[in-house]
Order: structure tokens, then sequence, then C-alpha cells
């Protein structure tokens, strides 16, 4: 798609999303009307790319986490989830060049329920792998695996730390 049917189509689309604003009433749907707005403007920014190391990635599952959280504590579950990530990633590096087994199948494990909540489905299956080759203690595939997975890792806590949090307000 050219640079100029790109800015026409998400034109559209901001246009699209505006006409809808008469037609919704409750706050839970203007609240999902702003995201929206903000997403596309997101997507409209000169020089936006998407994340290319989640291959598998669900946003809606990671929509759906923020939404449950709610905006009063949504800012503190991004946060959250940015340092247990982080820590994943520290915990799988260190494991694999030392072969720490049990920093390896704690970090798996964590990162196992943390990327299937946020919907990064390819680092969730990757994170199951890497925690069979701990429980195996398979150095080969624990090493070879591991830059993989942290490359995975390492865009989803790009993600997560360049997602604004709802505003408290909106309910």
């Amino acid at each position: 798609m050219t640079v100029d049917a790109r800015k026409t189509a998400l034109d559209d689309l901001f246009h699209a999303v505006s006409a809808l604003a008469p037609h919704l009433h409750s706050a839970d749907d203007q609240a999902i009307l702003s995201r929206l707005r903000a997403d596309v403007a997101r997507l409209a920014r000169p020089g936006f790319q998407s994340t290319p190391g989640l291959h598998d990635f669900d946003p809606t599952r990671f929509q759906r986490l923020i939404d449950l959280t709610g905006p009063a504590l949504a800012g503190t579950l991004l946060l959250q989830l940015a340092d247990d990530l982080g820590r994943c990633r520290t915990l799988a590096l260190t494991g694999a060049e030392d072969l720490n087994w049990d920093a390896l199948r704690e970090s798996s494990h964590i990162l196992i329920s943390l990327a299937g909540s946020v919907g990064a489905l390819s680092l969730q299956a990757m994170a199951e792998t890497l925690n069979t080759a701990a429980h195996g203690q398979d150095a080969t595939e624990a090493r070879q695996l591991t830059p993989v997975l942290v490359a995975e890792l390492d865009a989803l806590i790009a993600l997560v730390r360049a997602t604004p949090a709802p505003d408290a307000g909106v309910e």
C-alpha cells in the first residue's frame, strides 16, 4: 500500500470511527471509541512501525486485560507487567548462559502465563518449549531457543512500555 493510499485509508477509518459517536451512549462505548481514535491516530503518526518481533500477537487479549483491570489500575498493571517481563528476560538469559535449570524453569513458567494473558501467542509457545527443555536439561535446545525468545520478549516489553494507560476518569 502506498503512503497516499495508507493515509487515505486511515483518514477514512478515522471518519468512520468519529461517525459512530452520536450512536454510542454508554460510558463503556465512549471509552472504546476514545481508544479507537487514539489507535488510529497512533497508526497515522509519521514513522509509525508495528512490532515485527511479535510474530503471533492477539491485540484483543492485551486490550481485554487492560479493560478488565480498569482505568484506575491499568497504569499499575502495565508497570508491573513490564517489570515481570524484564525479570523473565534476565532469568532466561542468565539461565541459558549458565545452564541454570531452575532459572530457566522459573522464567519460562512465568512467561507462559504472562505471554498467554497478553496475547503473545508465539512467545507463549516458545516459553513452553523452553520449559520442556529446562525440565529435560536439554542444553542445546535451551541455548538455541533463548536468543529468539528474548528478541520476541524485547518486542513485547517495548509494546507494554509504549502502551498508554487509559484515562482514570473514563469508565
